[in-house]
């Protein structure tokens, strides 16, 4: 049963948002993966609201293939825990990416422009790799 005193107190202050766009393609390129290891870091303080979104190549990332590439252990292991931790993670393939991704995958995942707008405007930070 709520009281008074619980009723009076002030909201909590919202969470600051932070933005990380990925471009690096993670089948060559390290920086992929390096985005996705920060943006597990900073989700598991709890203090900020984290999205990911894998821009064109770097949709590969969230591919079945994902897990042959030479940093597949940390898309399997940080995608699940920025999810779990309030965050997001967004995809906005090409068009030869998106045939190599689950339509599924696309279809919970799918961000366009004018959302990506959206974040960024909303974001505290915003941050490209």
């Amino acid at each position: 049963m709520e009281t008074l005193a619980d009723k009076l107190k002030p909201d909590p202050k919202p969470k600051r948002k932070v933005l990380i766009i990925i471009d690096a393609d993670p089948r060559t390129n390290p920086r992929a993966a390096e985005a996705v290891r920060l943006a597990g870091g900073v989700c598991v303080w709890e203090q900020v609201e984290v999205s990911v979104v894998l821009h064109h190549v770097a949709a590969h990332a969230l591919g079945d293939a994902a897990a042959d590439m030479p940093e597949g252990k940390i898309y399997k292991q940080f995608f699940p825990m920025i999810r779990e931790k309030g965050g997001h993670v967004y995809v906005m393939p090409d068009d030869q990416t998106m045939e190599v991704l689950d339509t599924e995958v696309i279809l919970k995942n799918h961000l366009k422009e004018p959302a990506l707008a959206e974040l960024a405007a909303e974001a505290a930070m915003v941050i490209r790799f």
